[in-house]
């Protein structure tokens, strides 16, 4: 009997502990699904619920794409989606204790050709449209299209980032033309009659750094007692430098190392695309929260409060963007702006696509602005394009200043202060010889200077401005492609990168693609195991030769700049200079060790 009672005892609480799970189950079945590209999935999960179950139910993604709105799971194609398709679901439902399981197949269908998908961006979408992006990416991890929008997303924010660095300088900035009407129009009338002026910039700034380069190395090398020269003038360098006091070089460079690192986050996305988009990004400019008051006024146009100072009088006026700027064309009451902020009193919207418009077909503006839904921006691969220049060209620039330690020692800059109009040589030659050489330029400068900031970084920052320059070409193809194919349709109107607004020939993008020729052509003396660049120096009968590639190719042959320092003989009389890598770490081929006046 006792027995009896214990099998029973047993199989009531197997029952009761095993079977309340079974009795508490929710029971979902959710048949698979097909979706095209560009289209919005979504699937209204109550109706695969075949349990009985309260209002209150909820749903969340297990595993996969897409995402949960309320009782409906909601997945967003795009072009690209269906070379991975189908997708694997798991969505989860819950309910008072209960719980439920569905799996389930997404099939993705191509988009019909020549068609493309649209991505709407504004303040109230920003954040839905970054995790559709960044679901994209997920499940797409080497779409190029999904990186370079998500790139794009975050380029406006993070180039921002700039005035904020440089704020506190605003006082020493010469923004005297920044309410000037005139120039700014005047430079975006500049910018659409000449398309390829971007990449002539870029070429001549590299043609002129290499000219430089050349005609530095000449002078010094026909006339060494140059390098003295210098040095007795390092004080009125580092009086104009717009460094006062130590430590302030260094904070700097920290902050812009921390800003180049979230920049290349948006490189390494925004690099990917090389080619036509499929899919379009709407920008509505005018729905974002300027002014960050917690409302967006979309019709009501931006202010700037703007301070300024005049003697000893400090002035704060408030500026309507297009009706007191672009087209009254008013100023500051003071000749000095200290700051510019947005003025909350004002409201969001900063593009009127009409205004614009009349700029580029060169009509006379009799303007009243008026903001409405027609004022968007649409963002394909030539907005792309000039945004990659525009990161490319800020990256490089930051990590070029953060690479090396800038900031020369405290007794360094007290002796400056301390200074007359010149340094005196014998305050570097510690030795007391006549000489001069690295190690007592480094002791007087200070023994970190122009060493790298961070041993196991720098190396990396440096290579990768490298990896930056090499893109250039391929970036000046996709902005002319660009510019070439966005021909003046009614839907151009709202793309800046169409004829609408840059008028673009056949001869034109011929002259592009011959300035990305010219591009590689040079690049090639800093590709890797790249090109040697011949000078044209004649040294000791030799003709001197640069290998620059070996810069990025080996950078840790320059963690110490100042060690390729020449040691000045006798430098009253300046008998010579030697090298104490005639090389220079790989760079230079025929340098002499030792270079007297009378070579």
């Amino acid at each position: 009997m006792f027995k009896k009672i214990l099998v029973f005892l047993s199989l009531f609480t197997l029952i009761a502990l095993g079977g309340c799970s079974l009795f508490r189950a929710i029971k979902i079945e959710i048949p698979d699904q097909q979706v095209t590209e560009g289209q919005e999935l979504v699937v209204d999960l109550n109706q695969f619920v075949l349990s009985s179950v309260s209002d209150g139910i909820s749903f969340s993604v297990s595993s996969g794409p897409g995402r949960i709105d309320g009782k409906n799971y909601v997945f967003t194609s795009l072009p690209g989606d269906s070379e991975n398709s189908p997708f694997n679901v798991r969505v989860s439902a819950s309910d008072e204790g209960k719980s439920g399981v569905a799996e389930f197949l997404i099939n993705v269908n191509p988009i019909p050709e020549g068609e493309k998908a649209e991505i709407k961006l504004s303040g109230e979408t920003a954040e839905e449209s970054e995790e559709i992006i960044d679901d994209f990416v997920k499940r797409n991890p080497e779409n190029p299209e999904g990186h370079a929008i998500r790139g794009a997303m975050k380029a406006i924010p993070e180039l921002l980032k700039l005035l904020e660095i440089y704020n506190s300088q605003i006082g020493s900035l010469d923004i005297a033309g920044t309410f000037d009407r005139s120039e700014i129009l005047s430079g975006f009338e500049e910018l659409v009659s000449n398309p390829d002026q971007v990449v002539q910039s870029i070429l001549a700034d590299i043609r002129a750094r290499l000219l430089n380069m050349k005609l530095r190395s000449a002078l010094i090398l026909r006339n060494p007692e140059l390098l003295v020269n210098f040095l007795a003038s390092s004080s009125s360098i580092a009086e104009n430098s717009g460094y006062s006091t130590c430590g302030e070089i260094g904070d700097f460079q920290d902050e812009m190392e921390e800003y180049a690192d979230s920049l290349q986050e948006v490189w390494d996305d925004i690099s990917y695309l090389s080619g036509e988009m499929k899919i379009v990004v709407k920008v509505f400019l005018n729905e974002f929260d300027w002014d960050k008051d917690g409302v967006v006024e979309s019709d009501r146009e931006l202010m700037l409060e703007v301070v300024s100072e005049d003697n000893s009088m400090t002035h704060t006026e408030s500026f309507r963007l297009y009706t007191d700027i672009l087209f009254l064309e008013k100023e500051p009451k003071g000749d000095h702006i200290v700051s510019i902020e947005v003025d909350p009193d004002g409201g969001d919207a900063v593009f009127d696509l009409d205004f614009w418009f009349m700029i580029s077909q060169g009509l006379e503006i009799e303007y009243a602005p008026g903001f409405d839904e027609n004022d968007y921006l649409v963002i394909d691969e030539g907005e792309i394009a000039i945004l990659k220049m525009l990161v490319g060209s800020a990256l490089s620039s930051a990590r070029a200043f953060t690479v090396y330690d800038l900031e020369p020692s405290e007794a360094f800059m007290e002796y400056l202060e301390n200074a007359d109009d010149e340094i005196d040589p014998p305050e570097i030659d510690t030795n007391n010889d006549g000489n001069i050489d690295a190690s007592e330029v480094k002791a007087f400068i200070g023994t970190s200077f122009l060493t790298f900031r961070n041993p196991s970084k720098s190396p990396l920052w440096l290579s990768s401005i490298r990896d930056i320059l090499l893109e250039a070409p391929e970036t000046t193809m996709l902005l002319a492609d660009d510019l070439l194919s966005d021909t003046q349709t009614e839907d151009n109107k709202h793309n800046l990168t169409s004829q609408w607004y840059i008028p673009f020939s056949q001869n034109a993008y011929d002259a592009m693609e011959e300035n990305a020729d010219e591009q590689r052509e040079l690049l090639d003396y800093i590709r890797p195991n790249g090109e040697d660049l011949d000078t044209e120096i004649p040294v000791d009968e030799k003709t001197i030769i640069l290998r620059l590639y070996n810069i990025f190719d080996h950078p840790e042959r320059f963690s110490d700049l100042l060690s390729f320092f020449p040691t000045l003989i006798n430098y009253e009389m300046l008998e010579g200079i030697e090298f104490p890598d005639p090389t220079f770490g790989g760079v230079v081929v025929n340098l002499p060790k030792t270079i007297s006046p009378d070579n």
